[in-house]
């Protein structure tokens, strides 16, 4: 009996012995074989680095699947997830695991619009419930219990902890490096795309108790337009997924960006043909339940540009590009025009702001008071000068009102 109790002990110091000097090898085989578990369908990861020597975790090669039916296979694609942690108890499964100050490394984010309307971020939804249902059927069909107990069981990871119980996720996350393709497909022909790249951003996200569904994102960065240094777009944008319809604010400040890129969106309601031009300014787009407020500043330079066909009106304004860029253009040179955008997503309706307000009717007072004028004389619009009547001093009055409307 001794000799039986005396191996038993040698036996157990030996496995605490092994535990111990394995114990970095037993963490990272458990965490990693319970991060890939608790993993959706539409996740991929191709290597998880858990260092515990460090109190470091490395996630590679992130991706996130599109949903079906859009062109590029990824979503999201990070090079690199990096992150400390730290355990909150003994052992992963007693207290659970704490991720601390995790960074992106060169994410890239592909958003696409179809020929539909279809957009990938929002189609994903769908993506979330149908993984969700997936799994509770596979728990259902492999229980006799009731469906709520099926779908309890089905958000465990092991035993009856739930990846809240054994993760503690961060809110706050760093973007650096990162990339944004935008590959629209609804009003060309051919597919326009954009990018902005060199993104450096940080990110707030807040999840519901379970993990299941964001709650609230928040993102302020900035990056640049196609690759370009000198064009430059800073953002601060906050989002609230649990409405039925878009709810969102958004708040663009841009320096120095090419217009040419931006003519499919601007070009249906824009009475100018754009050659070439840069834009700085802040654009301002909130979303309030599918209903849209935006009030936004644009200031115009290195500008080559004319009327559209159908917008000249020069019978009566007798109007030229110089001429009409001319109440538009600032102390500084730029063109400077303001607008905002008002009603529900699908049917907007655009509105002049006062700056383009004051130089509209700065230049109707001009037009019509030399319309007065040059008929009170008897003559045509450009005609030579007759002889001044006393109807001529209604120039004054005219004047007078031509100011009071500059000074607004």
């Amino acid at each position: 009996m001794k000799r039986v109790f005396i191996t038993v002990l040698i036996l157990l110091v030996i496995a605490a012995a092994a535990i111990f000097i394995y114990r970095f090898q037993i963490l990272r085989y458990s965490a990693e074989t319970l991060i890939r578990r608790a993993l959706p369908d539409y996740v991929r990861i191709d290597k998880i680095d858990f260092d515990a020597k460090n109190d470091r975790l490395v996630l590679t090669d992130f991706k996130i699947l599109n949903p079906h039916g859009f062109s590029n296979r990824y979503l999201l694609e990070i090079e690199e997830i990096i992150c400390r942690y730290r355990l909150k108890g003994k052992n992963l499964l007693e207290g659970g695991l704490e991720i601390l100050e995790p960074s992106f490394k060169n994410a890239t984010l592909n958003i696409e619009r179809l020929t539909d309307g279809k957009i990938n971020l929002g189609e994903m939804k769908g993506e979330l419930e149908s993984s969700v249902k997936k799994a509770e059927k596979k728990e259902a069909e492999k229980s006799v219990l009731n469906k709520s107990k099926a779908q309890a069981i089905s958000s465990r990871i092991v035993g009856d902890k739930t990846l809240p119980d054994i993760l503690t996720l961060p809110t706050d996350f760093s973007l650096r490096g990162g990339k944004l393709i935008f590959i629209d497909r609804l009003p060309h022909r051919k597919p326009h795309m954009i990018t902005l790249e060199n993104v450096d951003a940080n990110i707030s996200i807040k999840l519901n108790p379970s993990y299941s569904m964001i709650l609230n994102f928040a993102c302020a960065g900035q990056g640049n337009l196609n690759g370009n240094h000198d064009e430059v777009v800073r953002w601060n944008v906050s989002m609230n997924p649990t409405t039925p319809k878009l709810t969102m604010s958004n708040r663009l400040e841009v320096s120095n960006l090419d217009i040419l890129p931006f003519e499919p969106y601007y070009d249906e309601q824009s009475p100018f043909v754009f050659k070439k031009g840069r834009f700085s300014g802040l654009l301002v787009f909130d979303f309030d339940n599918g209903n849209i407020g935006s009030t936004n500043e644009i200031h115009l330079s290195d500008y080559i540009f004319y009327i559209k066909r159908g917008y000249e009106n020069a019978e009566f304004w007798q109007t030229n590009v110089e001429d009409l860029a001319r109440y538009f253009t600032s102390s500084s040179g730029e063109i400077v025009f303001d607008f905002k955008i008002k009603g529900e997503i699908g049917n907007p309706k655009f509105y002049l702001g006062p700056i383009s307000k004051q130089a509209i009717a700065g230049m109707a007072v001009d037009k019509i008071s030399t319309a007065i004028i040059e008929r009170a004389r008897g003559t045509q619009p450009g005609a030579p000068a007759a002889p001044k009547t006393d109807l001529e001093k209604a120039q004054e009055y005219i004047d007078l009102f031509k100011g009071l409307i500059k000074k607004k």
